[in-house]
């Protein structure tokens, strides 16, 4: 019973407190609508993977004959080596110069991943940019490059193409639709809480019920407000 009781209080905060939990909810979902729209940067992803063989010195064109198991365990431990080299300033600072890049090799490595893909020889680049043109292009190099200096530091030629990158127009960090979603929970659980610290900071009495609850008293008689009735 006295749960019963608590939680219709509660109910009866939060309708009497309606329009503050109203505004609340409006107001954080507006700030987060606005967040999204317009302090956030697009960010574009763009992403070539490439084909990772074991055997030294093979053409592009034998890859499929060379398949058996011991090569492709072999190849799987290369594609995270080479994963690693892609990342590394001799390939990265090369696709800075070639593409005569605004940034350095710090901020291009911090836009640039590279892993492989559910633990096969596939090796996947992938690049974040504010352009989503120059995402493609910086990736394409990237690989380019990559194959060269695996080629010239290893000598070999166990490195193929399998999917150029090619620019992507949906960015990847803009996600106005989760973010309002997000800001409304917010907005709501803050209007709640103001709600609740309102009530329990007023201590004025404004029914019996109040001052049977806070005094312990019985109310035995009670003055109407005449001044609230329409003359006659």
């Amino acid at each position: 019973m006295e749960e019963t009781i608590e939680l219709r209080e509660l109910l009866d905060i939060i309708i009497k407190r309606k329009w503050l939990i109203v505004i609340a909810l409006i107001l954080s979902m507006t700030i987060g609508s606005i967040y999204s729209i317009f302090f956030v940067t697009p960010m574009y992803k763009s992403n070539t993977t490439l084909m990772v063989n074991s055997s030294k010195g093979i053409n592009a064109g034998d890859i499929a004959a060379s398949f058996d198991i011991g090569s492709i365990s072999t190849s799987q431990k290369l594609v995270v080596t080479y994963g690693e080299i892609v990342k590394s300033r001799i390939v990265l600072e090369q696709v800075i110069d070639k593409l005569n890049l605004d940034m350095s090799y710090t901020k291009l490595l911090s836009r640039v991943s590279s892993a492989p893909v559910n633990s096969t020889e596939i090796l996947k680049i992938e690049v974040q940019d504010e352009d989503p043109e120059k995402a493609a292009k910086i990736a394409n190099t990237i690989s380019d490059v990559f194959i060269k200096e695996v080629m010239r530091i290893l000598k070999v030629n166990n490195v193929e193409t399998i999917d150029r990158a090619i620019p992507l127009d949906v960015p990847v960090n803009v996600k106005t639709t989760l973010n309002i979603a997000i800001s409304a929970v917010l907005g709501l659980m803050l209007g709640v809480f103001i709600a609740f610290a309102l009530e329990y900071l007023d201590r004025t009495i404004k029914t019996p019920e109040d001052v049977h609850k806070h005094l312990g008293l019985h109310v035995i008689g009670t003055i109407a407000d005449y001044s609230q009735l329409k003359e006659n």
